[in-house]
């Protein structure tokens, strides 16, 4: 590969999709981000968390945690915010659209209550398709070993996860990935190998993106060959 061509980025289209299918793709608890425009002009940007779509039309979040000033000055009634949220599913996207706040609920919990627009921009991340996984793995960095789960892989990355309390990695640290061989114990598919070029933190665990060396893709390609489709997600041939 040029260096001409490690240096070009990858071509983002972004197209308009209904609602229905472009909330599908944000995952419950997922992170998102809220910017708010007051009337007067000013606005604010905060992140919080999506907590999902209500059957009477509505988009419910977590209420930020920000301080107290700033929740009653910026998140009023009526105010309209734009709410960005990415996509792990698929091909990846940035979904993005505009809406209004109908409602701050303060008990039993903080939610916010967002109106659902009829449509959503959703720009597309990656130039191949990620498919669901869900394959018992062990994650090797540096002299240390950590059981993982692979929760999804491409051709060129992948997404693992690890509990909440456990190893803690940094985006740019090596590591490679060891797939249990299915019922054969002990055994492993080459390890795919690479970079983390990202991380989601959720209540239960943390998720972490791998972008894969040029020895991490020939073996994920090796991989992707025994993996087949059972109806909802890949999973390792019998």
């Amino acid at each position: 590969m040029t260096q001409q061509q490690k240096s070009n980025p990858p071509s983002r289209t972004t197209q308009t999709l209904n609602s229905t299918d472009a909330l599908a793709m944000i995952e419950h608890g997922g992170d998102v981000t809220l910017t708010v425009n007051t009337p007067v002009g000013t606005s604010f940007r905060c992140a919080t968390q999506f907590i999902g779509a209500h059957s009477e039309h509505r988009i419910l979040l977590e209420t930020p945690k920000i301080d107290e000033s700033d929740l009653k000055y910026f998140f009023q009634e009526g105010f309209l915010l734009t709410v960005r949220a990415i996509s792990q599913r698929g091909e990846g996207g940035i979904v993005q659209f505009r809406s209004q706040l109908l409602n701050i609920v303060e008990e039993p919990l903080p939610i916010l209550v967002l109106s659902i627009p009829q449509a959503m921009q959703v720009t597309n991340l990656r130039k191949e398709p990620r498919y669901e996984v869900n394959l018992e793995a062990t994650l090797l960095s540096g002299h240390n070993q950590t059981r993982c789960e692979l929760r999804d892989m491409s051709k060129s990355g992948c997404r693992f996860i690890l509990p909440a309390l456990g190893k803690s990695l940094v985006i740019g640290q090596e590591v490679a990935l060891n797939v249990a061989a299915g019922a054969y114990k002990g055994r492993y598919f080459p390890p795919l190998s690479g970079l983390i070029c990202n991380q989601q933190k959720s209540s239960h665990y943390t998720a972490y993106g791998i972008k894969f060396d040029e020895k991490g893709e020939a073996n994920a390609k090796e991989l992707l060959s025994h993996l087949k489709f059972d109806g909802t997600k890949l999973k390792l041939r019998a």
